[in-house]
């Protein structure tokens, strides 16, 4: 989606925060610094969420994590913030919220939003649900929240904003309130820190958060699926040489436990693709991501084969790794041009030899 759709659909948002908190953010893991002014500009009430996430505890300017975003160093753009896990004292080095509650059961917890600029600012603060998005960024879902965003309720908020200033720290009590029919597993959120400052006729919103791994006590099934297969060859336009193989498969969490998944194809006369096992593919529970692996490839006129997901346990998330999970698939490999050389070679040996005939045949 361009910028400028998502930043209108927050501005509203932003119009109406009693009502619907928590609207397309992208979450930056925590502690993450923002720079107001320097992910998009858009017409007045217009905002921009973070677009992307950043490694835990890194501390950047959240335009650098926006593709094709610029960076506007001017004196209306310099507040920057942090917020993070806390104490009742303040920050208390954590990178996320995580807790294992009973169904029904109530914990406290509570963030810390820090003012690093040099003026006073008042912060919109909003709770919702966890989603990973395309690019593998952890996010806040689109629209009203409905799972595990709805369970959050962050005190010390004036309408939903917190005035902190200059140089100082304010400390944000989280309550988190399970339903007694919360199903065992992982129900993911996150907590949401922004700033909206106007320029000049645009208004510019920057946000970071705090990521929350909550996870509802009970019998836990971690597993991860394959459901779909694609293959396809392309040949090497030189006889007989080697192509490229493309598998394509969509991995789907099918338990109750966010998962990696690192995924490898293997077939005789191909050479092994696989993911990356250091950035393995995190998938929420009921999550599918299609994975496309390529390799080089010969022809021998069928590749048969196995792709393999081995499911990668995150974080602390202190769960067994389940068993990896393969599927069979096979495809034609065939090098049409070298099929057209061995065409054009046996057509001309036919004529040599029938030529050779006719002329033993003619009389001496």
């Amino acid at each position: 989606m361009p910028v400028t759709s998502r930043l209108s659909r927050f501005a509203e948002r932003m119009s109406r925060r009693r009502a619907a908190p928590g609207r397309g953010l992208r979450i930056a893991a925590v502690a993450a610094l923002a720079v107001a002014g320097v992910a998009a500009v858009a017409p007045v009430a217009a905002a921009v969420p973070v677009a992307a996430a950043v490694p835990v505890a890194a501390a950047v300017p959240v335009a650098a994590a926006v593709p094709g975003a610029t960076t506007a160093q001017t004196a209306a753009s310099a507040a920057q913030w942090t917020v993070a896990p806390a104490d009742a004292a303040g920050p208390d080095g954590r990178i996320s919220l995580r807790h294992v509650v009973e169904p029904g059961a109530a914990v406290e917890d509570a963030i810390a939003v820090t003012n690093l600029g040099t003026e006073s600012a008042r912060f919109a603060v909003v709770g919702g649900d966890g989603v990973v998005a395309a690019d593998g960024a952890f996010d806040l879902a689109a629209g009203e929240p409905a799972e595990a965003g709805t369970w959050l309720t962050i005190d010390g908020l004036d309408a939903g904003q917190i005035e902190v200033p200059a140089g100082e720290s304010r400390v944000l009590p989280v309550r988190i309130e399970v339903p007694a029919d919360a199903t065992p597993g992982d129900h993911p959120a996150g907590i949401v820190v922004g700033l909206s400052r106007a320029d000049d006729g645009v208004t510019v919103t920057n946000r970071v958060g705090v990521r929350v791994h909550l996870r509802v006590a009970g019998d836990l099934a971690p597993a991860l699926d394959v459901s779909e297969v694609t293959t396809s060859f392309t040949p090497s336009l030189i006889p007989f040489a080697p192509g490229t193989l493309r598998v394509e498969l969509d991995v789907v969490n099918v338990g109750n436990t966010r998962l990696g998944a690192v995924a490898a194809a293997r077939a005789f006369g191909a050479e092994t693709a696989s993911t990356d096992p250091s950035a393995p593919t995190e998938l929420l529970p009921g999550d599918a991501s299609t994975v496309v692996l390529e390799s080089v490839a010969w022809p021998v006129m069928l590749l048969g084969g196995e792709v393999t997901v081995q499911p990668v346990v995150l974080g602390d998330d202190g769960i067994s790794s389940p068993e990896p999970v393969a599927a069979s698939f096979s495809h034609p490999a065939v090098s049409w041009t070298g099929l057209a050389l061995i065409v054009l070679i046996a057509g001309a040996i036919v004529v040599v030899v029938r030529r050779r005939r006719r002329g033993d045949q003619e009389p001496g």
